[in-house]
């Protein structure tokens, strides 16, 4: 019976010895099973579009330009007296920019007065023979016939200054265009004329430029010209210096050569210099995905989404490589932002943000 006994547990401690080395076996088999299932899955980080987001700035080429640049001629025939602009200067509204020799002219005006004053001594003369003619008429001493001539001789009176008046007022506006004005306030940029020289009507003496309503001229690519209707902010950058504008108009047409659009725009308080050239500078509105985010997969750029632990990859067929680039994705998607240069469509993903 103690041998039964010796032998049984004898048994019992064989068998234990093979279950453990047998677990000892088993267990690394379970532990580099669950080590493989790790490795399989890439740990990645992601962010919200929002959060990752960008709206980078756009330019175009621009030029202030001048609503009024004009060539200031003569009006009359004379000789120049004076001269009494340079380039450079500034002329307020109404400023003497020439004048000219008016001697003439306020001759004929006299002239034109005196010829006014003998007419109206002469029609008084044919108003008083008109009224004793009547009275002759109704005493029947004179003829009909005679108060037709009469009245006749009036009214031609009466028609003669009629233009002789015009004519004074005429002469006295050619003695007005001998002293020549600034039309606004204006930049002389040009003498076109001498003091001496005799002038005729149309010839240039002065060319200004209008500098206080100015406008900005800016060529931009057909595509990008909803961007700037709905742009928030806008701005002309000139010397390093931006002044805020705002849109006046988009041109209703493309340059056939450039394929551009002019856009026309307006300061607001400050304003550069006409002539001045820079660019006109806005915000794009859209959301763009930043360059280091795109990967390209299958000869396509795009980012990885994550979708219950496994990536997706979303082309962006626009998209530049390296540059930021617009995306269509809604604001609260998420995307994957380390880790995605490891990623293939359908990988399983460990997120740890």
């Amino acid at each position: 019976m103690l041998k039964y006994k010796l032998d049984l547990m004898l048994l019992i401690k064989i068998k234990m010895k093979r279950l453990l080395q047998l677990s000892i076996m088993i267990f690394p088999v379970f532990t580099l099973s669950a080590i493989v299932y790790a490795a399989d899955k890439i740990t990645v980080k992601t962010a919200k579009i929002s959060e990752v987001a960008i709206y980078p700035e756009r330019s175009a080429p621009a030029t202030v330009v001048s609503l009024n640049e004009s060539v200031i001629s003569a009006r009359i025939v004379a000789r120049v007296d004076e001269l009494s602009v340079r380039v450079g200067d500034i002329i307020e509204k109404g400023g003497v920019l020439a004048r000219l020799d008016c001697e003439d002219y306020v001759l004929a005006h006299l002239e034109s007065i005196a010829r006014k004053e003998a007419l109206e001594t002469k029609r008084d003369l044919a108003s008083r023979r008109v009224e004793r003619t009547r009275q002759l008429i109704l005493e029947q001493s004179i003829a009909e016939e005679i108060l037709d001539e009469r009245e006749s001789n009036y009214a031609v009176l009466g028609s003669e200054l009629r233009g002789i008046q015009a004519e004074i007022k005429r002469k006295k506006l050619d003695q007005s265009h001998c002293t020549v004005l600034s039309p606004f306030r204006a930049l002389v940029i040009e003498r076109a004329s001498a003091v001496g020289e005799f002038v005729s009507v149309g010839t240039a003496l002065v060319k200004v430029m209008d500098i206080d309503k100015t406008e900005i001229s800016a060529q931009v690519l057909s595509r990008d010209s909803t961007q700037i209707s709905q742009a928030s902010k806008l701005y002309f950058e000139h010397d390093n210096i931006r002044y805020p504008v705002k849109l006046r108009s988009i041109v209703q047409a493309i340059d056939a050569e450039t394929r551009n659009r002019e856009v026309r725009l307006m300061f607001n308080d400050s304003h550069a210099l006409p002539g001045a050239t820079g660019r006109l500078i806005w915000q794009d509105e859209r959301a763009h995905i930043p360059g280091d985010l795109l990967v390209r997969r299958h000869g396509e750029l795009g980012v990885f989404t994550v979708e219950k632990n496994v990536a997706r990859f979303n082309s962006m067929p626009t998209a530049q490589a390296g540059r930021a680039s617009v995306t269509v994705l809604a604001d609260d998607v998420r995307v994957v932002i380390e880790g995605h240069y490891s990623l293939t469509e359908a990988a399983p993903v460990d997120i740890v943000n």
